[in-house]
C-alpha cells in the first residue's frame, strides 16, 4: 500500500510540530503521532496530522475551501502571494502559516525559499485536506490556534498568519533567533463594493492599533500595502463571498444568483502586510 498524501512531508515536519496538549514533541507511530507524555492523534489517510481534538471553533467547510481554491487559483489574489513570499527570507530553513487554509501562500513561499519544509495548520479537516497536497515539501495539519500553536519553541523561521488570528506571544515562542512572522490584515477599501450587497461585514475600528497589540512582544519591522482593482465574473464574487467568514451563514444558491444578476464588478483588493519581529 502506497503512503498516504503528504506522508513524507509530514515525517519531514515533525522536529517542528509539538503535541497541542502539551508541547512536548511528537514522534510517528504507524498511523499515529505521540507525544513522550502518551497523547496520541491520528495521521488521516490523506496525510495531514489530525491535532484539532477537542475543539468547538466552526472551521471552513468542503464547500468554502472549494470556493478559495478556485477563487485563488483565478490569480484575483497573486500580487497578495508574491508580496508575502517576499518577506521569506531565501535562506529559511522552516516556514509555518497559521490559519492556512489550502497553504497557497505557503506554497508559494516554499517556491521562493527552495531548501525549506513546510507546515500549514487550520483548524479544519477540509483546508488540511488540501493543505496537504499543496506543495511537496509542504506537511499540514489540523489544530485549534486559538487554544495553543502546536510547533515546538524556536523551531520556524517564518511565520506566515493571512487573515488569521494572531498571537504574539505564542509566535515569539515558536520563532528562531531571527525569525519573522509576516501578518496579512484588510485595508478598509478590501472589497467593499461587495459589502452591501451581500451583507458582508466591515472592519472593526482601530485595526492598525489592536494588531500591534495582539503581536507583542514582537513588533513590526516593515509594512507595504497591496492595492489593486480587479474585475471579478459573477462566479468568483460569489467565491469570494462564500469563501470567507460569511459562507457560515449565507446560502449559496442565493449567493450565486444575487451575483449573476450584479454581472461583472470591478472590486478592490487592498490588504496591508506587516513584517513582526523581535
Amino acid at each position: 500500500m502506497s503512503a498516504p498524501e503528504g506522508s513524507a512531508a509530514l515525517d519531514g515536519a515533525l522536529p517542528a510540530l509539538a503535541c497541542p496538549v502539551c508541547l512536548a514533541p511528537l514522534a510517528r507511530h504507524g498511523a499515529s503521532l505521540r507525544c513522550t507524555a502518551g497523547h496520541a492523534f491520528d495521521v488521516a489517510r490523506q496525510g495531514y496530522a489530525a491535532l484539532a481534538t477537542g475543539s468547538t471553533v466552526p472551521g471552513d467547510t468542503a464547500a468554502m475551501v472549494a470556493d478559495r481554491v478556485a477563487f485563488l487559483a483565478a490569480g484575483h489574489y497573486a500580487a497578495i502571494h508574491e508580496a508575502v513570499a517576499a518577506t521569506v527570507p531565501a535562506a529559511a530553513h522552516r516556514i509555518a502559516d497559521l490559519a492556512c487554509g489550502p497553504a497557497t501562500y505557503l506554497a508559494r513561499a516554499l517556491d521562493a525559499a527552495p531548501e525549506a519544509l513546510g507546515v500549514g495548520i487550520d483548524v479544519s479537516a477540509a483546508a488540511a485536506r488540501a493543505a496537504a497536497k499543496a506543495h511537496p515539501r509542504a506537511a499540514a495539519a489540523t489544530a485549534d490556534l486559538r487554544r495553543r500553536v502546536p510547533l515546538a519553541t524556536a523551531s520556524i523561521d517564518a511565520a506566515l498568519v493571512v487573515f488569521g488570528p494572531r498571537d504574539g506571544a505564542e509566535l515569539d515562542r515558536v520563532l528562531a533567533p531571527g525569525g519573522t512572522a509576516t501578518v496579512v490584515v484588510p485595508e478598509e477599501d478590501h472589497l467593499a463594493q461587495l459589502r452591501e450587497p451581500f451583507g458582508m461585514l466591515g472592519l472593526a475600528p482601530d485595526k492598525e492599533r489592536r494588531l500591534v497589540e495582539r503581536m507583542r512582544p514582537l513588533a513590526p519591522q516593515g509594512s507595504q500595502v497591496v492595492r489593486e482593482r480587479r474585475l471579478l465574473d459573477p462566479e468568483d464574487v460569489a467565491r469570494v463571498v462564500l469563501m470567507g467568514p460569511s459562507g457560515h451563514h449565507l446560502e449559496a444558491d442565493r449567493v450565486r444568483a444575487e451575483a449573476a444578476a450584479l454581472g461583472p464588478l470591478p472590486v478592490t483588493v487592498a490588504v496591508r502586510v506587516v513584517v513582526f519581529g523581535r
